[in-house]
């Protein structure tokens, strides 16, 4: 520890201001609650955001992380190694870091104190109150203590779902899955055997039978059984989606009554979010309803976005892009050149023909006028933008 602590003190010494730039942290009415200077900054998970900045380190100047509270403190120092940044977010209290020229990542809480003095070589990310840990090609879990509930001996999915996790015992000669839960319990035996990893949704979990896609609940008992078609996805907004051909074409939306709702005509699709999905037919993209009623018309050469994270449908046509809500209304009372997604929040980031940023309300009204060199969507109620 005595180490560390010289470490940190050497870091510390010096933070650069070179290229560094003066962030606002705003809130959704576009006030300002701070300013912070630095290099980079991400926006915030759990109450905290993390930095990079150059500091000087016996006279080389070396990237490093720390963190930001939600007053502008920073709390954490910028001592962390920067190439493993993706791996650094708080969640449920703690994050993985990685000091420089140590091997392996490690637990800390909101004070930077370290959870546990277990390091890791690979790690995922905290989904549940769980993460996968890595050794080699095999896995296990660790809850936010750093206590490993589930031993590094298997494979499958990196991440909890509805409390249960699917895996299979990695030197087994048959890859059987079955479901444990967050006591490391096996819940579900090691009976099941498929192409790959499944997860619970909605406490429902496709599984294949006999080469045919079932759900089950998490007793492994069979809730429902396809009748239109061998292949499913998971009912979302309440219908699944399926194909009829080899292919994988011929995709429709059927009910939980084993009916079509939406027929098997469209080459392309994908499953419903929050009422709406795209589908293609001849190279044509359009968006649905859970109705099957267009709501844009299948007209586009390509459409990306969805009705979640995405919050847009952003519409190709002759290499022009068009932006629609999920309203299925084109953003017509500004001149946009570029939205971002809306992340977990109503406002839509934009630039407009000027090259400033600013954000949109649903309706395409301005919520905050272009004004910003530079934005982001708001995460926890707060954006950084200068």
């Amino acid at each position: 520890m005595r180490g560390v602590l010289v470490f940190v003190g050497l870091i510390l010494m010096s933070y650069m201001s070179l290229g560094q730039i003066a962030y606002k942290c705003i809130n959704e009415q576009g006030n300002v609650l701070f300013e912070f200077k630095t290099q980079y900054v991400w926006p915030f998970s759990d109450g905290m955001a993390k930095f990079k900045t150059l500091v000087d380190i016996n006279g080389k100047l070396e990237w490093r992380i720390g963190f930001v509270n939600e007053k502008g403190d920073i709390t954490i120092e910028p001592i962390y190694e920067s190439l493993n940044f993706n791996k650094y977010n708080f969640v449920d209290g703690v994050s993985w870091v990685k000091l420089p020229e140590q091997e392996g990542f490690f637990i800390i809480d909101k004070t930077g104190k370290k959870i546990t003095d277990k390091k890791y070589a690979k790690v995922g990310s905290f989904h549940e109150g769980m993460c996968a840990v890595f050794q080699g090609l095999k896995m296990g879990f660790v809850n936010t203590k750093g206590e490993e509930i589930i031993p590094i001996n298997y494979n499958g999915s990196p991440r909890f779902q509805d409390g249960l996790v699917c895996l299979c015992i990695a030197d087994s000669d048959v890859d059987k899955y079955g479901f444990l839960n967050k006591e490391g319990k096996l819940v579900i035996p090691f009976q099941l055997i498929q192409t790959g990893y499944s997860g619970f949704n909605g406490g429902e979990c496709r599984i294949q039978v006999n080469g045919k896609t079932c759900l089950i609940d998490k007793t492994g008992k069979i809730v429902f059984t396809p009748e239109l078609t061998k292949n499913m996805k998971d009912f979302s907004c309440g219908l699944a989606k399926a194909f009829i051909r080899p292919d994988r074409t011929g995709v429709g939306f059927f009910n939980r009554n084993n009916e079509w709702v939406i027929e098997p005509i469209y080459d392309k699709a994908v499953s419903f979010v929050n009422g709406k999905t795209i589908v293609s037919i001849n190279d044509k993209c359009g968006v649905i309803d859970t109705l099957g009623n267009f709501v844009i018309p299948l007209k586009f050469d390509d459409i990306s976005g969805d009705c979640g994270h995405v919050g847009w449908f952003a519409c190709q046509k002759d290499l022009i892009i068009y932006y629609y809500n999920c309203n299925g209304m084109y953003f017509t009372q500004h001149n946009v050149l570029k939205i971002m997604h809306k992340n977990q929040s109503q406002y839509y980031p934009f630039k407009d023909s000027n090259e400033k940023w600013g954000y949109l309300n649903e309706d395409g009204s301005y919520h905050i006028r272009a004004q910003y060199e530079s934005v982001e969507s708001f995460v926890e109620g707060k954006a950084w933008v200068y």
